[in-house]
């Protein structure tokens, strides 16, 4: 499917190819050399005049019509990225992959940052069999407050390595974003310089990429991101809740002043 939608993508090319030539050719015979370039100079103007106008319209809806989500897990990214941008020291190039017996070490992509960070790990609790060996059964305890039955699990504190991650050289990369590589501090070699990944190939889960040994680590991946959102929604919410309250209690001065002018245009009824 892959090579049949590359086919026709490459046909489609050289069938307006073929029709540029030859509307260029036919022109070049019926009006000559000047007329032709006199074309191609309007066709310019207008091409860039429609793009300032495109330009101008997406400005305006992206900004004032264009619904922006909250997005916890981008947001989150967003910050992560900040963070390595920060506390980029200058003293790391590039990110590289170490490969295995058949596949050899290769470049991933420039490194533009760098942090740590702490994360959560849950892991379940496994009940054990008559030789002590744990089983594929989780454990159940009982929750004192709702009186149920629930999966028993332990909560660990983990150091992961974050670095924010280019593709382009200057200047596409000031239109790319970045990618967020998360890693265990076990799971590269030393912080200078080149930093090689003890990995084949690089995942992406969510807003990050992580390597394809962690693929299906649910308990540092999954629950980690989890939590992560868990606190922004809790603070988006907080900070909604202190507006709500401000514009109730009269401390919102621009609500206030707003509320003010409305009622200046206001006419008053006589019942």
């Amino acid at each position: 499917m892959v090579a049949e939608n590359r086919d026709k993508k490459g046909k489609g090319i050289f069938i307006i190819t073929i029709i540029l030539v030859l509307m260029f050719v036919l022109g070049f015979w019926l009006v000559g050399y000047q007329g032709v370039m006199q074309v191609v100079k309007w066709v310019l103007i207008f091409a860039i005049i429609l793009a300032i106008i495109g330009g101008v319209f997406y400005f305006v809806w992206f900004f004032f019509f264009k619904k922006q989500k909250f997005d916890v897990t981008y947001v989150n990214k967003l910050k992560l990225l900040d963070a390595c941008h920060k506390g980029n020291n200058g003293l790391l190039k590039d990110l590289y992959l170490s490969g295995d017996k058949g596949h050899s070490r290769f470049r991933w992509g420039k490194i533009t940052g760098y942090c740590r960070i702490s994360v959560l790990m849950k892991t379940f609790i496994y009940d054990l069999d008559d030789n002590g060996e744990p089983t594929d059964v989780v454990k159940k305890v009982k929750n004192d407050m709702t009186g149920r039955n629930e999966d028993a699990f332990s909560l660990t504190r983990e150091e992961q390595d974050v670095f924010s991650v280019s593709h382009k050289g200057f200047p596409l990369n000031l239109f790319e974003e970045e990618d967020v590589v998360r890693v265990g501090i076990d799971q590269h070699d030393d912080l200078l310089g080149n930093v090689i990944l003890f990995s084949i190939s690089l995942i992406p889960i969510s807003e990050y990429w992580y390597i394809n040994d962690d693929l299906l680590d649910v308990r540092k991946i999954d629950f980690a991101i989890l939590k992560e959102a868990e606190r922004s929604i809790l603070f988006e919410q907080q900070r909604d809740f202190k507006e709500i309250v401000d514009k109730a209690s009269g401390l919102d001065s621009g609500h206030q002043k707003r509320i003010e002018e409305k009622s200046m245009y206001e006419i008053p009824v006589q019942k």
